[in-house]
């Protein structure tokens, strides 16, 4: 007897169970005395923000790939959407074929973009410096001086508020195009057996 196999490998659901879980350890470490200005929980928020990104992105890759083999998107092209580079763009041609409008000035797609440049400020974070520059105050004058840069800083943003609103954000996203798509995309394997 032979079998036929066949199976689908699709990993978003566990980025973003690896997201909640660094989300919670960092809500359980933050309640900790502070050592610093950094939240406790800062290492465990930066990788559940990262993570809950890199789900947003891996969901939408997934949802692009069932699209494919599914008769109601036939007019999505999946290798064009897999060279395309941009994410922007990708996001474009995926909520195109799934009827969603995207504003990227309010609401759920303006939070996806804050991640978007945030994740970039972790991933290609670039040093600046300060001048040297005569002031007369030590407490207050340096932190004058860096506010021109903190738009640079992701470390500003790694605390237990970012992190919930980002998790939340890619829940919503997920949630959103499942309910519009009808396409949940789950590893999955199966065998046939062959007469």
């Amino acid at each position: 007897m032979s079998y036929q196999y066949s199976a689908q490998n699709h990993d978003w659901d566990l980025t973003l169970h690896a997201a909640a879980d660094l989300i919670k350890a960092g809500l359980v470490a933050d309640r900790q005395p502070k050592t610093g200005s950094l939240s406790m929980g800062f290492s465990y928020f930066t990788g559940g923000m990262v993570l809950c990104f890199a789900a947003i992105e891996s969901f939408s890759a997934s949802v692009a790939f069932s699209m494919q083999s599914d008769a109601r998107f036939s007019s999505f092209d999946f290798q064009r959407y897999r060279s395309t580079g941009r994410f922007w763009d990708k996001m474009g041609m995926l909520m195109s074929a799934a009827a969603i409008e995207i504003d990227r000035g309010q609401g759920l797609f303006q939070h996806i973009g804050q991640m978007q440049v945030w994740r970039n400020l972790v991933t290609h974070a670039s040093p600046y410096g300060i001048e040297p520059t005569e002031i007369d105050n030590t407490v207050e004058a340096p932190g004058v001086l860096h506010a021109k840069k903190r738009h640079l800083e992701y470390t500003r943003m790694a605390d237990p508020e970012h992190a919930r609103k980002f998790y939340e954000t890619a829940v919503a996203f997920i949630e959103l195009v499942i309910k519009q798509t009808g396409l949940d995309p789950r590893a999955s394997a199966t065998y046939q057996i062959l007469e």
